[in-house]
């Protein structure tokens, strides 16, 4: 397997003889040459270099240099063509607009092949590329001409000179020639944000909602740590006003946290649209998660006691210790293997975003992979608004506080079984 490329080239000013978008120019909330740079960072680019060409003088790039979502990678203009360095090269054209993986899957499938370039497959996908130097050098040069950056990719695809890469879900590269293309590659961005392992409820409702929400904030100066923020204090009050105890209060207190449920997606999308991540952002969202599923259950459990259910409160005592031990076995392995604040870091069966986004064939494989969402937090708060308005709090108590258990014993036997390691 070869070495990843540690330098990263952005082409912009005039590529074919066509004028790029500007680098500073707003897209989804975030400069365009910057978005890019962060994602060649993300991909393992120490260097950035913007190569700039045509007669319109280059822009002031200082602000993005010194941004810090770009890193330790270092972030540079020249006007002139590099001299080949290292060994190879990212390469990304400012004229087009694509899925922010798409550099990461060219970096993979240069490591994995032997060709001289390699691209994304798809007629359409012509944005991003890794090369030897000397070939990076010869793109950079040839996008100076007129049609020539086109007609040198056409000729190494007919030589056969190119690897192929997996084209993200949701993957897409649109040319930004006029306003209207710039504003179909935004609505893009923001439809690329749904995770492949999104549960039902997420599919169907949540992330509907919540990317209409993403795309009107993404301009706005609201981050996604303040999106957390406000989906736990709608799970707090929702968790307040169930405990009340009359039906109108259990419907009001599960419709706050299927809120809460609804906007906890905005905070990701956020973070990834403006390439704004964090392990705090990550540990911010796994503990106001738990910390708001003890809120309902709590409040669940406040109502159903005062109306003389007397399993009520044992249910709850025995999820909440179920639940507590169980996650806080979670965080030390998130913590201190896995050196994240993400649970889907943990491959445990069921759970891991690797195993979520399984797309099976066949009857008997598709429920195996299926079953799981059903108890995602996403399914299970929608279902739990259902009995709220229902009159069944009981059956959300019960559910919950059975799920608690039972996880919690799945997490023992695979602790027997397999005790978790880093994946990489």
């Amino acid at each position: 397997m070869r070495e990843a490329p540690t330098d990263g080239w952005i082409l912009a000013g005039e590529i074919d003889g066509e004028p790029a978008l500007p680098l500073l120019a707003d897209v989804a909330g975030m400069a365009h040459g910057l978005r890019i740079a962060c994602e060649m960072s993300r991909a393992g680019a120490e260097r950035v270099l913007v190569i700039w060409s045509g007669s319109a003088p280059p822009p002031d790039l200082s602000d993005l240099a010194a941004d810090p979502r770009l890193g330790a990678a270092e972030l540079r203009l020249v006007t002139d063509v590099p001299s080949p360095g290292g060994e190879s090269v990212l390469v990304a054209r400012a004229d087009r607009i694509f899925h922010r993986d798409s550099i990461v899957r060219v970096r993979d499938a240069w490591m994995a092949g032997e060709a001289p370039l390699a691209e994304l497959d798809g007629e359409e996908q012509d944005a991003v590329f890794a090369a030897s130097t000397d070939l990076a050098a010869e793109l950079a040069r040839a996008s100076r001409r007129r049609g020539g950056l086109a007609s040198l990719l056409a000729e190494k695809r007919r030589a056969g000179e190119v690897a192929k890469g997996e084209t993200p879900w949701l993957g897409f590269c649109i040319p930004t020639s006029d306003e209207r293309a710039v504003r179909r590659a935004e609505a893009k961005l923001v439809s690329s944000l749904r995770k492949k392992a999104d549960g039902y409820a997420a599919r169907v409702l949540n992330r509907h909602v919540s990317l209409f929400i993403t795309r009107r904030i993404v301009r706005t100066p609201i981050t996604p740590n303040m999106v957390t923020v406000f989906a736990f204090f709608s799970a707090l009050a929702g968790g307040i006003i169930i405990a009340d105890g009359s039906y109108w209060a259990g419907v009001l207190g599960m419709t706050l946290v299927e809120i809460g449920s609804i906007v906890d997606g905005v905070d990701g999308e956020l973070a990834r649209l403006r390439c704004r991540f964090s392990r705090l952002g990550q540990w911010m969202d796994t503990v106001t998660d738990d910390v708001s599923n003890l809120c309902y259950w709590t409040g669940t459990m406040i109502s159903l006691r005062a109306a003389g259910v007397e399993w009520a409160f044992p249910l709850w005592l025995a999820a909440v210790c179920c639940f507590v031990i169980t996650q806080s076995i979670q965080y030390y392995f998130i913590a201190v293997v896995y050196k994240s604040g993400d649970l889907a870091a943990i491959p445990w069966a069921m759970q891991s975003t690797e195993f979520l986004e399984q797309r099976p064939t066949g009857l008997i494989p598709r429920l195996k992979a299926g079953l799981p969402k059903l108890f995602k937090r996403d399914f299970a708060v929608t279902l739990f608004l259902v009995m709220a308005l229902a009159d069944f709090l009981e059956g959300v108590l019960v559910i919950a506080g059975g799920g608690a258990i039972v996880f919690f014993g799945m997490m023992i036997v695979q602790l027997v079984r397999r005790r978790p390691r880093p994946t990489r």
